[in-house]
């Protein structure tokens, strides 16, 4: 390893301490690494720090988890193949760890998550539903699994709330089927999945200022850590249970929080 590259470790290492976590804690990591494009290192070789120094930090004996969703499938008639389908748009991360020869996927040919470590495996008995009981967002919580966002602000990459609205039933969505062509076993058959969508033609209009709402309580509350490498990268970290009790919180408030107005889908709900 080189000298810049045991800098960055180092670094790494120390702010994700200061960031909670800690031996034995489970994370899935999600964000966008830009900033980090002006570090003189190889971008696979930052990938294999970056993993490197989060397992240093929880234990080799725990496990890291990242989204491998891949929406673009949704659709259309193209095949999902577990071992090959391509995150899209999720991130380098994201596609570096989905790539390993020890990853684990959930089997959504829309909503994948790639896990490895030593529950990794627990994706692999995972619900056809993206959300709700026993997708692997309940698996999370179940877990205590902490959220870890890089260069990209947590409002903006929190997929856990789309779990809340679908299990506690929000009215502007409903699940939908959809029967998806998936290659298995070296052959290409269907199987139905299911996801929780939104009113087409309605006019549902999400806040323009997305989650922001429920960080600014969390971080009010200190359930939400923020650290920034020299690099200009910024890191966020935070239980996904705190999150989904403060979330909780506004919806039994207010079931239209998360959009900026009531919409009209009686109509659609008919």
């Amino acid at each position: 390893m080189s000298e810049i590259e045991k800098k960055f470790k180092n670094e790494l290492v120390q702010l994700l301490k200061n960031l909670g976590l800690s031996h034995g804690d489970k994370v899935f990591v999600t964000g966008n690494l830009a900033s980090l494009g002006r570090l003189r290192i190889f971008k696979n070789r930052k990938m294999e720090i970056l993993l490197d120094s989060i397992f240093s930090v929880i234990g080799k004996d725990s496990t890291i988890f990242s989204p491998s969703a891949s929406m673009n499938l949704c659709n259309t008639s193209i095949p999902f193949d577990i071992k090959k389908t391509p995150s899209d748009r999720m991130g380098a991360f994201a596609e570096y760890l989905r790539k390993l020869p020890d990853s684990v996927r959930s089997n959504h040919p829309f909503w994948s998550v790639s896990g490895i470590g030593k529950d990794a495996n627990i994706l692999k008995k995972v619900s056809k539903h993206a959300f709700g009981i026993e997708s692997p967002w309940s698996h999370f919580l179940d877990m205590d699994v902490k959220q870890l966002n890089f260069g990209l602000h947590p409002s903006k990459a929190v997929t856990l709330i789309h779990h809340i609205e679908t299990i506690y039933g929000v009215p502007y969505r409903y699940t939908k089927e959809f029967c998806h062509p998936i290659l298995k076993n070296g052959k290409i058959t269907k199987d139905f999945f299911y996801q929780s969508v939104m009113y087409v033609g309605s006019d549902i209009k999400k806040r323009v200022l997305l989650n922001e709402h429920y960080f600014d309580s969390l971080k009010e509350k200190k359930l939400l850590y923020e650290n920034i490498h020299e690099t200009g990268l910024k890191l966020w970290c935070f239980k996904m249970k705190d999150f989904y009790k403060e979330a909780i919180t506004f919806f039994n408030d207010d079931i239209y929080n998360y959009l900026e107005y009531e919409p009209k889908i009686k109509p659609y709900q008919k």
